[in-house]
Parts: structure tokens; C-alpha cells; sequence
């Protein structure tokens, strides 16, 4: 292959750099690997001059795989007529009379960024037409990577969502064992409940955008409300992690933090809770207890403990300095 190719080469009269020029050293062995994957490419095609056998030759030396093979979707759609192997595989008769594993196209062999990729001969949609510019496209080597295409499993996967998806993304593992996430692991929902993984128009979430997405499950979140919560009208993710955080509620911070990275603190928070000598209340089962830090503790607690409805409210807030829209019922 490398003196083919470097005949190639000298035909094309490409001028052969010394090698003890780095640079233009890196320049000849990425053209040289360019060329080499070319080739590859090229074994991984039928062989010239192969003709269709048909399903019953293949069985004769597969006869196992065949078996396993006649309750798959493929099978079941009769896929190429007579020739369903060869519908994927392309002819076979040279591979049939050698028995050499080289002679006959192999689909996972053939990943290309570049091409199409045969499976996409049927898988046609407005998703899979744009699976060439995923990550997912660019990292597995085709689409053998998640799928046993000769299995009677679900989808044809390798394994079951999540633990395919985990195998990879092993920090999306990590945050769906934090304490607070959404039930993936449990089995409740799955990844490709919100994941396009095939691609599509928007960005990670399956036909709608992160809002819209969030909102096909929690809609009483969505609103329109009177007053508004600015962040739950732009992006969920601005106060949460779908899939799994410390704080409770999926907050990416706990409170008042996370409240306080856009909101100041109320002013009573600098104030000294009392005067002069503090007398315990008469039934302090009761509550009443106070300290000097009194405001502290009540301002820096939790905001939600006074402003329940942080997503939004129709009902006007009770506060005078909150102007109806302190979100407070």
C-alpha cells in the first residue's frame, strides 16, 4: 500500500520533503495517512465482479447468525427481496467462493465523517439528515458503536439506555448519583426522552428547544403569568441542572446563593434583630425565640420560604416595596 501510494505520489509529481524539516515532514505523513485511509476505504468496498447469492448462500457458513437474524427488524421488512444480506453486505459470490472476510463489504468498516454512511441508504429523516455534524457522528466510528445490527434487542442497541449512554459520558453518570436528579437511573425516563442522539434542529433537546422541553413535563411552570420570573422566560438551565446537583430542586447553587448572584440583599438584613435586654417569651414552645442576628436568620435562609411561586404568580405580591411583584403567593 505505501509504495502504491507513493508511486501515486511521484505521478502527481508532489515534491517529497526531507524529512529533517519538521514541519513539512507533518505536512508528508498527513497526506501520506490521508492516502492510507483512502485505500482502506476502498478494501472495505465489494469486490469488483461480485454477484448477489442471495440469503440461502449465506446461511450455509452463518447459519448461526442467520437464525438470530430472522426475528430482527431487517429480516422482518424482507430488506433487498432475496438478497437482505446483501441489501447491506453487497454481493457476495467472491466472498462466498474464498471464505476471506476482506472480500465482502462490511458497514462498520466503511465510517467516514465525509460520507454517507449506508445505513442512511433507508434511515432517512429530518434527524438523521443532520447526524454528519454531531459529536456523535465525529467520535463513534459508525454507527456499530451503539448498535448490534444483527441482535433482536430494542432499537438494536448494544446495551439499554442509559448504560450505553454512560459508557461514554461519564460525567452525566457522576451527577445523576448526586441527591438531587432527575430519575434516569431508576428507569423512570430515559436519555432519548430529552436527547435527540441522532441529531436534529435544536441543540441536545428533542424537537423543542431546553424551555419548551423542560415545559412538556412541568407545565405549571410555564405560565403566561403576570409576574414573571425573567430566567423561567429565557432558560431553565440558569437555575438548574437536569441531571442532578447537590442543592434540592436540581439547583445548580443552594439558596440564597443562587438568588443572590442577581438579586441584592433586603435591607432589613443589615438591621439588628433587637434592642436592649431580650425577654424569652412566655410560652417559647411557641416560637418567638430572637437573637441580635435575627434578620440575618430570616433574610438568609431560604427565599423560597417567603417567595414561593419563583416561577411566576398572577396573584399580585402583598409587600409595598415588593410592588405586586415580589412573587410571594
Amino acid at each position: 500500500m505505501f509504495i502504491k501510494n507513493h508511486a501515486i505520489v511521484r505521478r502527481l509529481k508532489f515534491p517529497i520533503p526531507p524529512l529533517k524539516n519538521r514541519s513539512w515532514g507533518k505536512a508528508f505523513a498527513f497526506f501520506m495517512g490521508l492516502l492510507f485511509l483512502s485505500g482502506a476505504c476502498v478494501l472495505a468496498k465489494s469486490p469488483a465482479g461480485a454477484e448477489m447469492v442471495g440469503d440461502e448462500t449465506c446461511s450455509w457458513c452463518h447459519e448461526e447468525r442467520s437464525v438470530a437474524f430472522s426475528g430482527n427488524i431487517h429480516a422482518r421488512l424482507s430488506v433487498g427481496g432475496d438478497n437482505t444480506c446483501e441489501a447491506c453486505h453487497g454481493p457476495g459470490s467472491i466472498h462466498a467462493e474464498e471464505g476471506d472476510p476482506d472480500l465482502i463489504y462490511h458497514p462498520s468498516k466503511d465510517y467516514s465523517i465525509t460520507e454517507r454512511n449506508r445505513c442512511n441508504n433507508c434511515h432517512r429523516s429530518g434527524t438523521m439528515d443532520s447526524f454528519g455534524g454531531l459529536a456523535h457522528s465525529e467520535v463513534a466510528e459508525g454507527c456499530g458503536d451503539c448498535h448490534q445490527v444483527h441482535s433482536e434487542k430494542r432499537h438494536l442497541l448494544k446495551k439499554e439506555d442509559p448504560g450505553l449512554c454512560f459508557d461514554c459520558h461519564l460525567d452525566t453518570r457522576a451527577e445523576f448519583r448526586l441527591p438531587s436528579h432527575h430519575p434516569v437511573a431508576e428507569g423512570l425516563i430515559r436519555c432519548y426522552d430529552c436527547h435527540a442522539v441522532h441529531g436534529g434542529t435544536v441543540k441536545f433537546a428533542v424537537d423543542h428547544g431546553d424551555r419548551e422541553l423542560c415545559f412538556s413535563c412541568h407545565a405549571s411552570k410555564e405560565g403566561p403569568f403576570i409576574f414573571e420570573h425573567e430566567p423561567v422566560n429565557e432558560d431553565c438551565g440558569i437555575c438548574h441542572n437536569p441531571h442532578g446537583t447537590v442543592a434540592d430542586n436540581l439547583l445548580i447553587q443552594n439558596e440564597p446563593f443562587l438568588c443572590l448572584s442577581c438579586h441584592a440583599m433586603h435591607f432589613h438584613t443589615g438591621l439588628t434583630g433587637f434592642e436592649g435586654d431580650f425577654i424569652a417569651p412566655v410560652h417559647p414552645e411557641r416560637g418567638g425565640l430572637s437573637s441580635r442576628d435575627g434578620m440575618k436568620q430570616a433574610f438568609l435562609t431560604k427565599c423560597t420560604q417567603c417567595h414561593s411561586e419563583i416561577h411566576g404568580s398572577d396573584l399580585p405580591a402583598q409587600s409595598i416595596s415588593g410592588h405586586g411583584r415580589a412573587l410571594t403567593r
